[in-house]
């Protein structure tokens, strides 16, 4: 048991890791722009593509994901399947009894976390690929017709996408991008939304100046710090601080605030060099003297093969490699033995958006894969003013899956959406 515990502590230090490469990799022609993408998608639909790919594909997705190895991963990623939608207890925040009111609101948190695959009717998936992604995953399987009417199988896979990400997503997969040729779709789609903690008073909120840039300045609605946040959860390092804002349940954001207006991609740098502070977070709450968070959104929608391939994936890619690539997912030979086309990955499909507001959060996020034939001081007053541009993420915070990043971004302009 203690063995496994330190497989998958392993593994979510490899995965905060990946969170890291990814971001550091997705804002590097977005430096203008807000963005948020959930790593625990992109981490579920990889571990998936590893448990059936053999050789040195297998080898190369594992040794992507982290040192911890494919099977700590699989084991990670059936951890968060098998817990996103449990019935999570919590604790209501203190602003939000009323003992004169009956109908106190629902401040449970919702995550929906769901995988689908889809496979072409004139292909079968090893029996043993199939079962493993329904135990370890959770993952349905489903034959749809792509060689003869591929829109049809588009619209229908994007309308589970739209059921399970509470309607945030219509088509993630646009006209056209499924063709008679596709073999495989996989799916990972994330549903979130939860309440702080410590809700911000909606009549404390002000606009005030964003430093987006040493020459640009613009004026954004800021939440501001009342009663309940006299005393938070933030960290001091050198070059940056970090808020722990707790929603009510077993997640919370944490705020990466760098000291320097222009200092984001250098503390991006830092981060990617010793991903450490996105597992050892603030626990213990402090002093605060002022408290300012500007409401934000950010979004992404991302076409990732070019930043697998860039980050060490390309073997996935590669047609030239295909030769029973993934193997241990398809049977690679027909009813009557004669052999069927490998596949290959095609495309990486991506989208998520984060909305932050003085109540909580509501994220999503999908991705879908295509294949072809696929420490702080205990005395000061601390104030943390977000007022330029600055990392977060959420992560899970109880039980096996502590410290799991569920999204990730960057915002460098509050008024952007």
């Amino acid at each position: 048991m203690a063995e496994q515990q330190q497989e998958l502590a392993d593994a979510i230090r490899d995965q905060a890791a990946l969170s890291l490469r990814l971001l550091s990799h997705f804002s590097l022609h977005r430096t203008d722009q807000n963005l948020a993408f959930s790593p625990a998608s992109f981490h579920t639909i990889l571990s998936l593509l590893a448990s059936g790919a053999t050789g040195a594909h297998r080898d190369q997705i594992a040794s992507f994901l982290g040192p911890a190895g494919a099977d700590a991963h699989a084991a990670l990623a059936s951890h968060i399947a098998a817990t996103a939608n449990a019935s999570y207890e919590t604790q209501a925040p203190p602003s939000c009894h009323d003992e004169e009111d009956d109908d106190e609101p629902d401040l449970s948190p919702e995550l929906v976390y769901a995988t689908g695959i889809w496979v072409d009717s004139s292909l079968r998936l090893k029996p043993s690929f199939e079962a493993g992604a329904s135990s370890t995953y959770d993952a349905a399987a489903r034959s749809v017709c792509f060689s003869a009417n591929p829109d049809h199988a588009r619209l229908e896979i994007n309308a589970w996408l739209e059921a399970k990400t509470g309607g945030r997503w219509k088509e993630l997969l646009h006209e056209g991008s499924i063709g008679v040729t596709t073999a495989i779709v996989l799916a990972n789609a994330l549903y979130f939304r939860a309440y702080w903690y410590d809700p911000f008073e909606q009549n404390l909120t002000e606009d005030g100046d964003f430093y987006v840039s040493p020459g640009q300045v613009v004026r954004t609605p800021f939440m501001t710090g009342g009663a309940l946040h006299a005393h938070m959860c933030i960290g001091v390092h050198p070059g940056f601080k970090v808020l722990r804002m707790p929603y009510a349940g077993p997640f919370s954001m944490c705020i990466y605030l760098p000291d320097d207006r222009d200092g984001l991609p250098r503390l991006l740098g830092a981060l990617a060099d010793d991903p450490a502070p996105l597992l050892d977070v603030p626990e213990r709450r402090v002093p605060v003297g002022e408290l300012r968070i500007p409401k934000f959104e950010a979004s992404l929608r991302v076409e990732a093969s070019g930043t697998l391939r860039d980050l060490g994936l390309g073997l996935l890619f590669s047609p030239a490699m295909a030769r029973e690539s993934f193997s241990d997912m398809l049977e690679l030979d027909d009813a009557d033995g004669s052999s069927m086309m490998p596949v290959f990955v095609s495309s990486v499909v991506h989208q998520c958006s984060v909305h932050v507001n003085e109540k909580g959060t509501v994220a999503a996020a999908a991705t879908a894969v295509e294949m072809l034939g696929f420490g702080l001081p205990s005395d000061p007053v601390v104030d943390f003013v977000a007022d330029h541009p600055f990392l977060f993420i959420i992560r899970h915070e109880k039980g096996d899956n502590s410290g799991v990043v569920v999204f990730a971004g960057q915002v460098v302009n509050p008024l952007l959406d």
